[in-house]
């Protein structure tokens, strides 16, 4: 993904927000540096998270200095390592299309809770197009005892 290529996701990045990235939890590496656990919001679809880890990518590709150019200045960012740390207590922002959040973590939620959220049901976003489209709805017959 390039720059030009992320203008058309900004709707979605204006309703995500803060609340859409990682948290990170600083550790010692082998060798004495520090690094830091990604901790993903319990909340975030697994599609998401790919788009928001290839935005990273996109912004430590940007801090590296051009041919011809001194290097960025300010601090480099972090390095962050993947981890299956999840924050349980993260605030889930409201009015995104369905496929944002994830699954097992709507199926918890009280009624009270979900209508708060008020998610599109209708809706699915296409991380390649950047458009929002019709959800299709499928559903799953469940044993319960």
């Amino acid at each position: 993904m390039n720059d030009d290529e992320l203008v058309i996701h900004n709707g979605l990045m204006q309703l995500v927000g803060s609340q859409g990235v990682s948290s990170d939890e600083s550790d010692t590496g082998l060798e004495g540096h520090k690094v830091y656990q990604k901790i993903s919001p319990a909340w975030r679809s697994e599609e998401l998270a790919n788009f928001m880890h290839s935005i990273d990518s996109l912004i430590i590709s940007n801090r590296r200095p051009r041919v011809g150019h001194r290097s960025i200045r300010g601090q480099e960012p972090r390095r962050r390592i993947p981890s299956n740390l999840v924050n349980e207590d993260a605030v889930a922002p409201p009015r995104l299309p369905l496929n944002c959040y994830k699954d097992s973590w709507l199926a918890c939620l009280l009624p009270s809770e979900r209508k708060k959220l008020n998610a599109r049901a209708d809706k699915r976003y296409n991380f390649e197009s950047g458009k929002i489209g019709k959800a299709k709805f499928h559903f799953i017959r469940m044993n319960v005892p």
